[in-house]
């Protein structure tokens, strides 16, 4: 490749970050999830992460039952497990748009950081996967990412009681299963995907006094 020719490729590439970014729909929910961040979980808080949780959760559209248990919403909130917690202070969590939703899911991820170790990949799997992870890291004998994901796999090895195994992640018209996954894979690349895509929307205040890892 000549030196030209890769020059051209690199102006390119400068000029399409800013329009790719443009073109991200999840920016139009920034400042809706920026200020349910700040009113139910701290002002210095790293919302970006919140956002990259609904960019994960339904790349930021609105849609009902992803997951078969009726979840709705930008962040997959699920009435099944959570309406007795959330209806009484956010009746309207469940409609289109309103910021209900918004802020039902900061309130429950507030109560999710204050019952776990003071590092938010932690919060953020507990709301994708329960509290697997903190019986995994406690097997782990460490709040290590790493640590904790080794532990999952090697569960039963090491005496856990109750272990995770593969799910169904795909399933045919009929009902047969056409894809597994171990559930681990499935939650423990969860906080690495917030991470990752929360520097997109990094703010300017960086992650401060959170952490992350």
């Amino acid at each position: 490749m000549t030196k030209s020719i890769a020059l051209l490729f690199f102006f390119m590439w400068v000029l399409y970050l800013p329009l790719a970014k443009a073109q991200d729909r999840c920016l139009r929910l920034l400042e809706p999830v920026k200020e349910a961040s700040e009113r139910y979980l701290a002002k210095d808080y790293p919302y970006w992460y919140n956002l990259a949780t609904a960019k994960k959760e339904t790349n930021c559209r609105w849609r009902t039952s992803l997951d078969g248990h009726g979840s709705i919403g930008f962040f997959q909130l699920t009435p099944k497990f959570l309406d007795a917690f959330l209806r009484p202070l956010f009746p309207d969590y469940d409609k289109p748009y309103s910021k209900d939703h918004f802020y039902a899911f900061s309130y429950y991820l507030a109560t999710l950081i204050r019952s776990s170790p003071p590092k938010l990949w932690i919060s953020y799997q507990r709301y994708n996967g329960g509290d697997w992870v903190l019986r995994e890291c406690k097997l782990a004998g460490k709040y290590e990412h790493q640590a904790c994901m080794k532990a999952c796999y090697e569960c039963k090895k090491l005496g856990g009681k109750r272990c995770r195994g593969f799910v169904c992640v795909w399933k045919a018209p009929s009902g047969d299963c056409k894809q597994y996954k171990h559930a681990c894979e499935i939650n423990y690349s969860y906080s690495v995907f917030i991470y990752q895509a929360g520097q997109r929307y990094r703010g300017k205040g960086g992650d401060g006094r959170w952490l992350f890892w």
